[in-house]
This record gives C-alpha cells, structure tokens and sequence, in this order.
C-alpha cells in the first residue's frame, strides 16, 4: 500500500482540515518550521492554525520524490508552489517556489522541514538533482 501521508498534509493544510492534519503525524513529529521547532501533535496543530482574513495561504504540489516509503518510513521531497492570496478577494498576492522536506515512520509524519532552496532540500532528502 503506497504512503499517502505527503498528499493528505497537504490536502488537509490547504483545507484547514486541523483534525485530518494531525490524523497524519507520529505522535513525535517535529515541525522545523521558519519560527523554530515545534515538537508534538499538539504543537503542530497549533501551527497548521490560521486565523481567518488577511492573506492566506495554499499550497500546490509540483512532484513528490520518495525514498524507502512503499513499508509505510523513509524520506519524501515535496517540490511545492506556495500562493498567498487575499482571502476577501481570491487576488493572488505572491507565490514561491520551494520545497518541503519529510521523514515518515509507520505511515505516519516523522519530522517536516520547509526549504527555500529546492536543490538543497532534494541534496538534504538524499535525492540528486
């Protein structure tokens, strides 16, 4: 059975589907995230919250490299496209290219990184370019 645990992150993220997000991590997952490192389910819900209004984001997955993943662990590259749009209007405000890096243990999200550099994030996975 083929890990679906990328896709469902970041279907559930884009759909502030809080519960479906944390349905998808290991009980030991950290975020390193640009503010720092969460640790825990509870702590990763926290981040995946938005506050309502303003410029919101959604992410559009490009391609997915997966290494070891097929017994449910292993490492994942998510190159990724992240739009923030208005949300009253839907206008598009910017968008960036990037990648998210992932570790998997028992089809579930072991640790997640957010990358600018979409070489160093593939090189990091263990992916060459």
């Amino acid at each position: 059975m083929p890990v679906h645990s990328v896709r469902e992150f970041i279907r559930a993220f884009n759909d502030r589907d809080l519960d479906g997000f944390v349905a998808v991590l290991d009980p030991g997952v950290e975020l390193h995230s640009m503010k720092g490192l969460r640790k825990g389910v509870e702590a990763a819900r926290q981040w995946a919250t938005r506050e309502p209004g303003g410029v919101q984001q959604t992410i559009e997955l490009e391609q997915l490299y997966e290494d070891g993943t097929e017994g449910g662990a292993g490492r994942a590259v998510a190159l990724i496209v992240r739009r923030w749009h208005w949300e009253d209007s839907g206008e598009l405000a910017s968008e960036d290219e990037m990648a998210w890096g992932f570790e998997l243990r028992a089809r579930r999200i072991l640790s997640w990184r957010s990358y600018e550099d979409r070489a160093e994030a593939l090189e990091d996975g263990g992916f060459r370019t």
